[in-house]
């Protein structure tokens, strides 16, 4: 993965996680929605295979089943990640 956590908290982790997924999102009204950039953004975070955790976040966390993760999902997107090593304390710093 890349540096791109610097020494912070958990928290602090979560927000530039959020930033990150925004910034690849395509904007949509007042939300973000993010599909085909999905995988770009993993590819970011330095993903091994970004196209599968891609496919397995929009799997699991696309709840209303729209194609797309939006809302409340970004949330679900972030602790996703989070959950999954992108985080401070497993990146290559």
């Amino acid at each position: 993965m890349q540096s791109w956590f610097g020494p912070s908290s958990s928290s602090d982790n979560k927000k530039k996680l959020k930033e990150v997924f925004e910034e690849y999102g395509k904007k949509s009204g007042d939300e973000i929605r993010l599909k085909k950039d999905l995988k770009a953004a993993f590819e970011y975070l330095g993903a091994l295979m970004p196209g599968y955790k891609a496919a397995s976040a929009l799997k699991y966390i696309d709840t209303d089943k729209s194609g797309y993760i939006k809302g409340t999902e970004l949330d679900a997107l972030v602790e996703y990640a989070y959950s999954s090593g992108y985080n401070r304390s497993n990146s290559l710093l």
